[in-house]
């Protein structure tokens, strides 16, 4: 049986633009929101203007010990009603994290059975970026 590139990510709400393997490196993989709207957490008003794109590169769990990275475009809308900006909501990484929730997850139960240094150094991180998770 195939799975999709989407099926093995599993982010809902999440729609894969690219995939690329760099070989020996990482893979990264390019996605957004599979929905053009955002709701504003100021009014609760629903709008689908886009204001502004921001890509950023988030880390993910590996997949076959080959580091992933998310290239996610976190969409800047306007809303009409209170005319006030902001950013899309992603459930599955921090405000101003470069890394998903889910490998913060990982780290923490690598570092309960092991040291910082050495989990930093496993999974290609610095130390301060183990501890903060």
């Amino acid at each position: 049986m195939k799975f999709t590139v989407e099926q093995i990510l599993n982010l809902p709400d999440m729609k894969v633009l690219d995939f690329q393997e760099i070989e020996g490196e990482e893979i990264i993989i390019t996605i957004e929101k599979s929905f053009n709207y955002s709701t504003c957490p100021f009014c609760g008003q629903i709008t689908q203007s886009i204001h502004q794109n921001h890509w950023r590169m988030i880390h993910d769990l590996p997949w076959s010990k080959k580091p992933v990275l998310l290239k996610i475009n976190r969409r800047q809308f306007k809303c009409h009603k209170c005319k006030k900006v902001f950013s899309e909501k992603l459930d599955f990484v921090d405000k101003s994290k470069g890394y998903t929730k889910r490998l913060a997850t990982d780290i923490v139960q690598q570092v309960l059975n092991s040291n910082i240094h050495s989990v930093a150094e496993r999974n290609g991180l610095s130390d301060e970026e183990v501890e903060s998770m």
